[in-house]
């Protein structure tokens, strides 16, 4: 059923969804047209290139036997359900057909942005790697914080710690009260993990200070406390290269994406 799931959407959106100037008359439940491949679903034959559609988004290939078997009977598993759906009439559904074009919409915008955004170089891979390792630094930091809605709250731990309260007990005595969004122990922590004002405010401190001002972020105000640190090596680039990569190529394909929105006329 896991793999069913997977690919439902690839099979339906290719299929009811025709687009605005498919025959009424064509009851086909797979819209493609060119040679069609071996598989037969309730007589019904199916073209070649949704099987090829379903070996590439598997990296399978065709041209083996054996996964074609498999993508045959995958694709033949996914046919016949959809199949059923046409039987029990989902596809004379108004809402169930704009489901359908909502998810061919969302799937041909991400194959542009995927074609459009350019592939990431090497080098700039590299360098992204070093800005990460730059950003984290050398070390990790044990910290506890507490988190008030209001900077008067906040200078008033301050105050209470400054005239000798233990941090510990005073973080206890503000958990679930009122105005007091978080007060914990962080545990282990690397810099891009906090706000950056907070990570600001925690690189000046030596183990067991605190912020001696409240640390203003889009949560509210801190007041932290540096428990300890210890070094932190970086992974190698190569163990983290498929992630930069998967990050950089998103965030390009959000900027393509926007610049084409910029030079739309949308209208309300």
């Amino acid at each position: 059923m896991k793999k069913l799931c997977l690919c439902l959407a690839l099979t339906l959106s290719l299929a009811a969804c025709g687009g605005a100037d498919a025959p009424q008359s064509d009851t086909r439940l797979v819209q493609l047209d060119g040679p069609v491949s071996s598989l037969k679903v309730d007589g019904e034959a199916i073209p070649e290139a949704l099987l090829e559609a379903y070996a590439r988004k598997r990296g399978w290939d065709l041209c083996d036997p054996g996964q074609r078997t498999q993508v045959n009977e995958q694709v033949g598993e996914l046919l016949a359900v959809g199949m059923q759906a046409r039987r029990d009439g989902l596809l004379a559904d108004p809402a169930v057909l704009a489901d359908l074009e909502l998810e061919r919409l969302n799937r041909l915008g991400g194959i542009l942005m995927e074609r459009k955004a350019p592939e990431p170089t090497e080098e700039e891979l590299r360098a992204e790697y070093q800005r990460q390792v730059d950003t984290i630094g050398g070390q990790e930091w044990r910290v506890s914080h507490v988190l008030f809605d209001a900077e008067a709250r906040a200078q008033q731990f301050i105050a209470a710690l400054q005239a000798g309260a233990d941090f510990d007990t005073a973080l206890s005595s503000q958990a679930g009260q009122a105005g007091v969004r978080d007060a914990r122990d962080l545990g282990w922590i690397k810099r891009p993990q906090v706000p950056a004002a907070l990570g600001e405010a925690l690189a000046t401190l030596a183990p067991g200070g605190y912020t001696l001002t409240p640390v203003q972020t889009e949560f509210g105000y801190h007041v932290a406390l540096l428990r300890e640190t210890r070094p932190f090596a970086a992974p190698p680039y190569q163990q983290l290269r498929q992630g930069i990569l998967d990050t950089m190529k998103s965030r390009r394909a959000l900027e393509a994406a926007k610049a084409i929105r910029e030079q739309a006329k949308v209208e309300f």
